[in-house]
């Protein structure tokens, strides 16, 4: 049976609990159109696995001559598992701050969902099940299919010209047509979203569509796209992008999904438990209490058609040599030609009591082990004798473009 997480906010009398699905169904364009399946009942056991057929290749049809027979050519198919993932997060609160500040409670809830959601987007793209705690996402079942098309001759780091429009808007149409139904979402990271949109502006093929709650959504031929935004990875102890850019090439991927109990859907537990969530309960005894949000679900795609990706799009320049910046250093200050930096990037600086530092690699990203953000000020802490070195980078990939260094300080 299949279930939109609008349906289960409708089954729940809570308040609270029908708010709290209801900000899921807002944080996420995709939530709120997914289908789920929600069949998933662990009585007797532990395991959450959902089995299905996944479609992989359609039955070809020839015509026969008297006499003849025709060619064997069944429907490819597999056998496939997958299993649900529990995702989310719990919150504490001392009960003095809960008395203070009323909202902190609905505060805290709404960040656990956001992060939920972006748990869910990027194993939507990115799972591997062979991961405890992940699902196999869309790069995973994609990779290889009759949908996966190869966009390494696309440029779109510079939009000037029709015929550069063109291969991107060629490429676009080409996945669409490829695909058993047309595509709910196209699915791609800001950067590629305002290039599509150049592209199309250029070819008049730009469209406005609306999302669940009639807010007008950037479309292509009337499909929206949607920027699945950034995830936390704790392996790298920063946010991400949940679809990447190299950043030595520059390329990306852009995905389309079409959501259907018969393309790509959501699964979850029987009922309508996919949505969990606890307040902190001041009543019982001690000072600090926790609340949590809990998500259950997966992916199904019972069709490979159902998804198709355009894979290696280059969207960002490379760069062979960085850009220069005029720097000038005097103890705990610097001073930086330009004073700002271009729109989207940030000056970070790096200090050495004695030796100069050396330049970071063009198209490799800054460590912020290394590189800190540079105060508007340009007061930093540097001694006499010492070196500094300003690189300006992409403020989301930190990407360096340009540098200059300055040093050994001597006072005047």
């Amino acid at each position: 049976m299949a279930i939109t997480l609008s349906d289960i906010k409708i089954g729940r009398a809570d308040k609270y609990d029908r708010m709290v699905i209801d900000t899921f169904i807002r944080k996420s364009a995709i939530l709120a159109a997914m289908p789920f399946d929600n069949c998933i009942s662990p009585s007797g056991g532990s395991t959450l696995t959902y089995g299905y057929i996944r479609l992989k290749t359609s039955p070809a049809a020839e015509g026969r001559a008297i006499n003849s027979d025709y060619t064997a050519a069944p429907a490819t198919k597999e056998a496939v598992t997958t299993d649900l993932q529990i995702m989310g997060g719990k919150y504490e609160i001392d009960r003095v701050l809960a008395d203070a500040a009323p909202d902190e409670i609905a505060f805290q809830t709404e960040e656990k969902i956001q992060a939920t959601v972006n748990r869910y987007h990027w194993l939507l793209v990115n799972g591997d099940k062979n991961n405890q705690t992940e699902f196999d996402g869309l790069a995973k079942i994609v990779d290889g299919s009759v949908t996966d098309f190869d966009g390494s001759g696309i440029d779109l780091s510079t939009m000037n010209n029709t015929a550069t429009a063109l291969k991107i808007t060629e490429a676009l149409d080409t996945a669409i047509l490829a695909m058993k139904e047309r595509p709910t979402y196209i699915l791609a990271n800001s950067k590629a979203i305002v290039k599509i949109q150049s592209a199309a502006k250029q070819l008049g093929y730009i469209t406005q569509a609306e999302d669940a709650f009639g807010k007008p959504v950037r479309a292509y031929d009337g499909i929206p796209m949607i920027d699945l935004g950034r995830y936390y990875n704790e392996d790298l102890g920063s946010d991400t992008e949940i679809i990447g850019i190299d950043d030595a090439s520059g390329k990306t991927d852009i995905y389309l999904v079409a959501l259907s109990m018969s393309g790509a859907h959501g699964i979850t537990l029987k009922g309508d438990k996919a949505i969990t969530s606890r307040l902190p309960n001041f009543s019982e005894a001690g000072a600090v209490k926790s609340g949590d949000v809990e998500f259950v679900a997966g992916l199904a795609v019972k069709n490979t058609r159902g998804i198709a990706r355009i894979k290696d799009v280059q969207v960002q320049a490379t760069l062979t040599a960085l850009g220069t910046l005029t720097v000038a250093a005097a103890v705990n200050k610097v001073t930086v030609t330009p004073k700002k930096p271009k729109i989207g990037n940030e000056y970070y600086y790096a200090v050495d009591a004695s030796v100069t530092i050396s330049a970071p690699t063009a198209n490799t990203a800054l460590s912020t082990d290394t590189w800190t953000p540079l105060p508007a000020n340009g007061v930093i802490s540097l001694a006499e004798n010492g070196y500094v070195r300003v690189v300006e980078a992409d403020s989301s990939s930190l990407l360096p473009v340009a540098t200059g260094v300055d040093g050994p300080v001597v006072t005047v």
